[in-house]
């Protein structure tokens, strides 16, 4: 019996929501995981190997790497369901942080060599890895980065400082996009891998863990000091170290904005609970006319959003460059989630002003998803420019 692309997403999801609510959430309740907490790596490597087993792990990957080989809408799918779910281990499951997603996208540029000493390792969950391109003078504007490689013979000199870098704090080692300098020749932008501190790879250290509004102990600072680099470590050509960040950035932006619905749906969830339950002058709150039109305005704003990136994920499926198209989508998604998670905290009331409330929680870092992977006006600088064209 022949299955269709649509009929294998509904039984992954089916199953995916079995493991959410059977063993991820009940693992994470019976050891107390916290989000602003450091995560112990026992427990990331669990949530590695489990989602492993059942498919999840790298599920975005071909098959010959032990992935499913969705499509991008199936990816975002399962993005949703996990940022739904409120689950503190989500993004272990399909590899999101410092996993097989790092990667996806630039499985063709990477030499035989790399694939067996790098890349499959990552997928098989044994290590991580981080995208080392943002830089304290240099967020938006790639071309504007500071880390310098020199060739020395068969290798590179790299010195500068990356920051703000997701999984750096367990990354065993880097995709790094340095500015390469070569006498009397136009400078280039070149991408290495770089393993972490060890005594055969110096200059390479772990600065500081960079804790956003969310709590999360998830990025930090990368410090290069005089770090050796074989040349062999170079991914894809010299010079093409930009175009490894610009093919990954449609499809990334895209789930991101799927995981902004996800989170949007389950402040929608919590808030209707709420408002089924708590009680004001002998009735749910849910009763009052004011919490209804909030509860409506988010579910609105919540299917909007959901049509607009299911509409650009379809078409980037399709093979269609939509520049444009994305970035409205993840401007308008990480804008509705901001104001969903605002109204959740007015109809929580005081409740959802107490620290470590999840409302409250999201309400934090809703506000960091109109900044990272692109602000609300570089989305709009690149729709603009998109629209000026014709």
């Amino acid at each position: 019996m022949v299955t269709t692309q649509e009929e294998k997403l509904e039984v992954l999801q089916t199953k995916l929501q079995d493991f959410i609510q059977n063993e991820l959430l009940p693992y994470e309740q019976e050891h107390g995981l916290n989000a602003e907490e450091d995560i112990p790596m026992e427990a990331i490597k669990w949530a590695r190997k489990r989602s492993r087993e059942l498919g999840f792990y790298g599920i975005n990957l071909p098959e010959k790497y032990g992935g499913q080989d969705v499509s991008l809408k199936g990816l975002c799918m399962f993005k949703e369901e996990l940022a739904r779910s409120g689950a503190v281990l989500w993004g272990q499951v399909i590899g999101e942080i410092g996993g097989p997603l790092r990667i996806g996208q630039m499985l063709e540029s990477f030499t035989p060599e790399q694939i067996e000493k790098y890349v499959m390792p990552v997928v098989t969950g044994e290590v991580s890895c981080c995208f080392a391109l943002t830089e304290p003078n240099a967020g938006s504007d790639a071309f504007a980065i500071e880390t310098t490689a020199v060739k020395d013979g068969n290798d590179y000199i790299l010195n500068g400082k990356k920051h703000f870098i997701s999984a750096a704090p367990y990354a065993d080692f880097a995709i790094v996009i340095a500015k390469e300098t070569r006498k009397g020749e136009k400078e280039r932008i070149t991408a290495f891998l770089v393993d972490k501190k060890t005594p055969q790879q110096p200059g390479f250290e772990l600065g500081d863990i960079q804790v956003p509004l969310s709590g999360e102990r998830i990025h930090a600072e990368l410090n290069f000091n005089q770090c050796r680099v074989p040349a062999a470590n170079i991914i894809g050509e010299p010079g093409k170290g930009l175009l490894l960040g610009l093919k990954r950035i449609n499809t990334n932006r895209a789930s991101h904005a799927a995981g902004f619905i996800g989170m949007a749906q389950h402040l929608l969830d919590l808030s209707i609970e709420h408002a089924k339950t708590r009680v004001q002058h002998g009735r749910p709150i849910g009763d009052f006319q004011a919490i209804q039109h909030m509860l409506a305005e988010m579910a609105t704003e919540i299917y909007a959003a959901k049509c607009m990136v299911y509409d650009v994920v379809d078409k980037i499926d399709q093979g269609k460059e939509d520049r444009a198209g994305t970035s409205m989508a993840k401007l308008f998604a990480s804008e509705v989630n901001s104001r969903v998670a605002d109204k959740a905290i007015q109809i929580f009331g005081s409740k959802g002003l107490v620290k470590g409330h999840p409302v409250e929680k999201m309400y934090r870092s809703a506000r960091m998803y109109r900044i990272l992977s692109g602000t609300s006006e570089i989305q709009k600088n690149t729709i603009a420019k998109a629209l000026l064209k014709g």
